[in-house]
């Protein structure tokens, strides 16, 4: 079901490319009351790794060509 959710989500926000994107649907607590620690770990990682800035490289200026 999840993943449904994400596919709609995605394919709305290529037709309705304005504005933030937004993935995904409320977890309320009881559900998370519902996983072992392991899963909300990977949660916790899962979250950190989709709002951090999309930096792919880092350009940083030299005095001297290389």
């Amino acid at each position: 079901v999840y993943a449904t959710v994400l596919s709609q989500q995605a394919n709305e926000n290529r037709q309705n490319s304005t504005g933030k994107a937004c993935f995904g649907i409320f977890l309320p607590e009881g559900k998370l009351n519902d996983f072992r620690d392991e899963q909300i770990g990977q949660l916790q990682e899962l979250m950190k790794e989709a709002t951090k800035p999309n930096w792919q490289f880092s350009v940083s200026e030299s005095a001297e060509p290389k």
